[in-house]
C-alpha cells in the first residue's frame, strides 16, 4: 500500500488557487452579511419587546396555555406588598410628630 492510499500525500501540501480564496472570502463574507442581518431583526425594539412579553406569558401559563394560579398569586402579592409597602413610607415620612 502507497502513501496515497492511506489517504496521505506525499510532498508539501497544495496551496488553495486565487479563484478558490476568493471563493472562500465570498462565501465568509455572505455569511457574516446573513448573521448580521438577523442579529440586526432580532435586536429591533418590537423584537425584544415581543420576547418580553412572550417570556411573562410563558411564566404565567403552562404548557397546555392554562393559567398558573401558584405563580399569579404570587406575583398578585409581590405587588401588593409593594403598595402597602409604599404607602407605609409615605405616611411615615408625613408624620411630623417625632
Amino acid at each position: 500500500m502507497t502513501d496515497t492510499d492511506r489517504g496521505q500525500r506525499s510532498g508539501p501540501p497544495q496551496q488553495p488557487s486565487p479563484q478558490e480564496l476568493q471563493a472562500e472570502i465570498a462565501a465568509a463574507r455572505a455569511n457574516l452579511t446573513s448573521t448580521l442581518e438577523q442579529l440586526r431583526e432580532e435586536t429591533r425594539p418590537a423584537a425584544l419587546a415581543q420576547r418580553g412579553v412572550n417570556a411573562v406569558k410563558d411564566f404565567f401559563t403552562d404548557e397546555y396555555g392554562g393559567i398558573r394560579p401558584d405563580r399569579v398569586a404570587m406575583a398578585a402579592g409581590v405587588v401588593v406588598t409593594l403598595v402597602v409597602f409604599r404607602g407605609w413610607r409615605r405616611r411615615r415620612r408625613r408624620c411630623h410628630c417625632h
